[in-house]
């Protein structure tokens, strides 16, 4: 299918999960942006998400389906259908999937409707279980866009996808509607009771295993011994909430820790932080963070694991550390070096968001995503 470059495109937006975390944060923003950019889009997914409803709210188009609440074939084959209807009516120029199941149903059902199809791939997990995939990878899916070049060459290397099939395509936030803000952070630490003088490490993330809040957490006691006046905020909600809970309390810092459970105003916690620390451990599938990326857009100082592509986001000693997974003593260390420097910490938060600007915008993000739209549909 041949196309006029810049030609405003109808595109039917997937994802099929009942979670909302990054990867449904991105087809928020994704289809915010493209709908201001002049595209007609609409979002498929469960009505039961937080996306469905912030859609409506900004006018996106959404056509909700009952997808499983565990991936699987459990009616595929019918949603893939009512996919491909839909596809038909609305005359859906690309189909851009980004969930396992919903890369399935997106991609036979674009076939059904022989229409373009893309798919975004958003963890380090081979996207190749069964024969159904092997196909649908090689037949039903014209383009992939991986978050980190750790699943580019994981799609290449173990999937045996052909490489000029894959872009890589770091993530990216609006720098304007994610800025520090004074009177939030007063807000927001009034809440919790952290004092002005308090220095506030903060976290973001579901509380499940690969997150690896429980080296922060550890990492903390000692943090803690050596400078007094400091606080950790874990952010978020999951599995691991309540063993978490009972780990600062063996550790005797419960006192000095604080869970605000899941925020639907997560950007609004950003504010109150002065480091931010982001410590995922290998293994489940970490790649790039949109919980990091908010701590870019509010200039913030970083200590990471080097897991995925998160080393991408920071610059050693320029912005921030990046530390093994699980070094629970470089962690303390690290922590304590920005607890004890306040010049550090703000020169440190100025080159966050310097390279947010020069690399981690959702306008370069979408504009990439254009490119790559424009080149499945001139072939």
């Amino acid at each position: 299918m041949k196309m006029t470059k810049n030609k405003p495109l109808n595109i039917l937006l997937l994802n099929a999960l009942d979670i909302y975390g990054g990867g449904e944060f991105f087809v928020y923003q994704l289809a915010k942006l493209l709908n201001q950019k002049g595209h007609k889009v609409w979002v498929s997914c469960r009505k039961d998400n937080i996306i469905y409803g912030r859609c409506l709210e900004e006018c996106i188009g959404v056509f909700p389906i009952d997808y499983p609440e565990h991936s699987g074939k459990s009616d595929l084959w019918k949603n893939s259908r009512i996919l491909g209807k839909f596809v038909k009516e609305q005359n859906i120029d690309i189909v851009h999937s980004n969930t396992n199941y919903d890369r399935t149903a997106g991609a036979f059902a674009a076939k059904f409707a022989g229409v373009r199809h893309v798919s975004n791939v958003h963890s380090f997990h081979s996207i190749s279980h069964n024969l159904t995939h092997w196909y649908r990878n090689k037949f039903l899916i014209h383009h992939f866009m991986v978050d980190g070049v750790c699943t580019k060459e994981l799609l290449i290397n173990e999937d045996k996808i052909d490489p000029s099939k894959i872009t890589l395509l770091h993530l990216g936030l609006d720098p304007e509607q994610n800025k520090k803000d004074p009177v939030t952070r007063k807000q927001i630490r009034g809440e919790f009771g952290v004092k002005d003088d308090e220095i506030l490490i903060g976290n973001a993330a579901r509380m499940v295993p690969f997150k690896g809040q429980e080296y922060l957490i550890r990492a903390y006691p000692e943090v803690m011994k050596v400078y007094p006046k400091s606080k950790l905020m874990v952010v978020g909600d999951g599995e691991l909430s309540g063993i978490l809970r009972k780990l600062t309390e063996e550790l005797g810092i419960s006192g000095k820790t604080i869970f605000p459970g899941f925020r639907s105003d997560i950007k609004s916690m950003y504010s109150a932080f002065d480091i931010y620390a982001h410590t995922s451990v290998e293994g489940g599938g970490e790649t790039f963070p949109y919980a990091m990326l908010h701590a870019l857009a509010q200039e913030l100082p970083m200590v990471i694991t080097r897991v995925g592509d998160m080393p991408a986001m920071v610059e050693e000693g320029v912005n921030g550390f990046v530390l093994d997974d699980k070094d629970v003593k470089g962690i303390s260390e690290k922590l304590m070096l920005l607890c004890g420097n306040e010049q550090l910490r703000n020169e440190m938060g100025k080159k966050s968001y310097e390279l947010m600007l020069k690399k981690f915008t959702v306008e370069i993000m979408t504009v990439k995503i254009e490119k790559v739209y424009n080149k499945v549909l001139s072939h």
